[in-house]
């Protein structure tokens, strides 16, 4: 499992699954959101300069190398879109 450290206390944390990636919105250490999704879906992601992923309680918004985490449509804080990569490449 990898983890980032965000701000305020959040962390999230990617779980690889058989045939997907578990990603895991945490705060204060319980978890708060989560979303199954597949490996090379969020590799593309990372690759494109502005996308959305995903349509529920968690979502993220790519803009330049910046990744937007948001949790029931209110953004919660950014991740670097290269930290994103680099824990996705760890789970290979």
């Amino acid at each position: 499992m990898e983890h980032i450290l965000l701000e305020n206390d959040l962390s999230l944390s990617f779980e690889k699954l058989p045939h997907t990636v578990r990603l895991i919105l945490s705060k204060n250490n319980e978890e708060w959101a989560c979303r199954k999704e597949k490996l090379i879906k969020l590799l593309t992601f990372i690759d494109i300069d502005q996308a959305h992923v995903f349509k529920g309680r968690l979502q993220l918004i790519k803009s330049d190398d910046n990744i937007s985490i948001q949790v029931k449509n209110k953004h919660i804080c950014s991740v670097t879109a290269e930290k994103f990569k680099q824990a996705l490449n760890n789970l290979k």
